[in-house]
């Protein structure tokens, strides 16, 4: 076909194919001759001198071998002996050995039957004592007044986020042996929050980690004051309705779970399908025909930059026909037999037709296109074979298709059911994570208190105060409840308590088979613990049963009998020290270690 060209449009592609045929020549005759690189030549050394060592070449590591990370220094054994060792979990031993490494005790036994490390360091007491460090129960010691005095607390109150170091004496259990305390508060609220159990030091205390809720606290008394049955059972009302609507938070709670879990499979199989069809909308490079896949360009080694290839089809500087300066002609490989010489442009007549055929292609892209008006349809008709088209369908005529490429629709984040604390608190307690600790101090607090054990099915329940305890405790022991005593000093008690005897309920409830711990409730008598406990020995509870108040059997009722609480391999190196029995009133301590680590030493 003829194609219509002015001869305006021929000139410009015929003056451009003559500069494409001149330019390579003149821009050879212009470029100087780069310089000649002569060969590296090795260094001669001068007359009189050492020819210059040769650096060592530096050693790279095989592949596969780290580096060696520096060895810790190994923690120096300590090795306890004393007159009398007291496990509390098994017999008193005389001449005894504590056998203790980093944080753990890894031997308790009789001196000479006890396999003792090289290099130990051996703290001999020849007339001393050696006990577990003491478990104190309740205590109010690291918190501060504003706490011990607020009534806007509710379940979801962290005590743990409140305890300071107060700087006064009542904050030096670890002087007094005492190595674990719950500390909780006696505040006017009805749910007082959740205690936490600290590890104290001769610097404060540290929190136990895991234990920062250790319980949830709960009132059911009006104290020491006179009160009305009917008030009474009001608190047992209200109690008992703290547990009303867990079933829907707790379904609410476990729905979310499970949408949770169904919007993180499908929002992962909607990344999964876009990334697939990102990833199918690349197109591969092109390779060669006939190269097989992950070959290289021959001459193209690993990690090299393939060559960059001249610019123009001319001759190069330095080519055939120059001369470096001060030396030969430059010699050039030979050429094929019947090869086109590149030094005078393209002479091949194809290559001349081809390069001109695309100048005259570019030149008449240039013109405007002649208008062509769309052609006319007459009003209700259309074109044959071409169906009417809907309203709405309109400039959609790849909807369908795209439809199909468009996959899973982006999931929607499921709404999370509203926070309370308190409820996740109660949950907790129902599950048997929590334990439940109420105060209540009279028998009928003491029975609505049981009754809600058993009405609510609560696993873990510890009483409090319970000075009527005596007259409960059959029930107690059937329904696997424990106690925390306190105020066990015989000490008269205000009307309208003045009938009960507190120091008389250790032996009771030992009688009656029901677990107890002896506490001091407040700091100030933190350091009387041991005194505490002696004073339950002189009402008529064996001496073993109330060193087990205060170690073992409050650490069982805290939770933590695994790691504290008496002297066994692989628990903890609580250790306590003193210079005569510790029921003795003059009892002194020597020396009170914690995870292994001084806290207190006599002087």
């Amino acid at each position: 076909m003829r194609i219509p060209c002015s001869p305006s449009v021929l000139a410009a592609p015929v003056l451009a194919l003559g500069l494409l045929v001149a330019m390579p020549a003149s821009l050879a005759a212009q470029e100087p001759t780069p310089p000649a690189n002569p060969p590296a030549a090795e260094a001669t050394p001068a007359p009189g001198k050492p020819p210059a060592a040769t650096p060592p070449a530096e050693t790279t590591p095989p592949e596969g071998d780290a580096p060696r990370r520096p060895r810790r220094p190994r923690v120096q054994p300590i090795v306890i002996e004393a007159g009398m060792v007291h496990p509390v979990s098994g017999p008193a031993i005389e001449n005894g050995v504590v056998v203790v490494r980093g944080e753990k005790i890894v031997a308790v036994g009789k001196k000479g039957e006890v396999e003792l490390p090289p290099n130990a360091i051996v703290r001999s007491f020849p007339n001393g004592h050696v006990y577990p460090g003491l478990v104190d129960a309740a205590t109010d010691a690291f918190a501060l007044d504003d706490l011990r005095q607020d009534g806007n607390q509710d379940g979801g109150s962290l005590f743990a986020d409140d305890l300071h170091k107060r700087g006064d004496r009542s904050d030096e259990l670890a002087a007094a042996g005492v190595t674990t305390a719950y500390v909780t508060v006696r505040s006017p609220a009805f749910v007082r929050g959740q205690g936490a159990i600290v590890r104290p030091t001769k610097d404060g205390f540290e929190l136990w980690t895991g234990k920062e809720h250790a319980a949830l606290q709960l009132r059911m008394t009006n104290g020491l004051g006179p009160s009305h049955a009917l008030q009474r059972q009001q608190q047992l009302a209200g109690a008992d309705g703290l547990f009303e609507g867990l079933d829907e938070f707790r379904k609410a709670k476990t729905d979310f779970d499970e949408a949770l879990k169904k919007y993180e499979k499908e929002f992962a199989d909607y990344l999964a399908f876009h990334q697939k069809k990102k990833d199918g909308d690349k197109k591969p490079d092109a390779k060669p025909e006939g190269a097989p896949a992950g070959d290289k360009p021959a001459g193209e080694k690993a990690g090299e930059k393939p060559p960059t290839p001249p610019a123009g089809d001319g001759p190069q500087p330095g080519g055939e026909g120059r001369r470096r300066r001060g030396g030969p002609p430059r010699e050039e490989p030979p050429k094929a037999p019947g090869a086109a010489d590149e030094s005078n442009g393209p002479t091949d007549r194809a290559e001349l037709e081809r390069a001109f055929a695309d100048l005259l292609a570019m030149a008449l892209e240039t013109q405007d296109p002649p208008k062509q008006e769309p052609p006319k349809q007459e009003p209700g008709k259309q074109e044959p074979g071409k169906p009417e088209a809907k309203p709405g369908e309109q400039g959609q005529g790849g909807a369908a298709a795209e439809k199909k490429d468009e996959g899973p629709k982006r999931p929607t984040y499921p709404k999370a059911p509203p926070k309370d604390p308190q409820k996740d608190a109660l949950l907790a307690v129902l599950d048997g994570e929590l334990p439940l600790r109420v105060e209540a101090h009279r028998a009928d607090e003491l029975r609505a208190v049981l009754q809600l054990q058993r009405t609510r099915e609560i696993p873990l329940l510890v009483l409090e105060q319970a000075y009527a305890a005596d007259a409960v405790a059959k029930q107690m022991a059937q329904q696997s409840v424990s106690v925390v005593l306190t105020d066990v000093l015989p000490m008269p008690m205000p009307a309208p308590y003045d009938a009960f005897d507190p120091s008389l309920l250790p032996k009771h409830l030992h009688d009656a088979g029901v677990p107890f711990a002896i506490a001091s409730g407040t700091a100030r008598l933190s350091s009387a613990l041991p005194l505490l406990a002696a004073s339950a020995v002189g009402r008529g509870l064996p001496a073993d049963q109330a060193l087990r108040a205060i170690t073992l059997s409050a650490a069982e009722i805290l939770g933590v009998a695994k790691e504290t609480g008496s002297l066994q391999k692989d628990k903890f190196a609580d250790v306590l020290v003193t210079d005569r029995p510790l029921f003795a009133s003059d009892s002194r301590v020597l020396l009170v270690l914690q995870k292994g680590k001084t806290e207190f030493e006599a002087k």
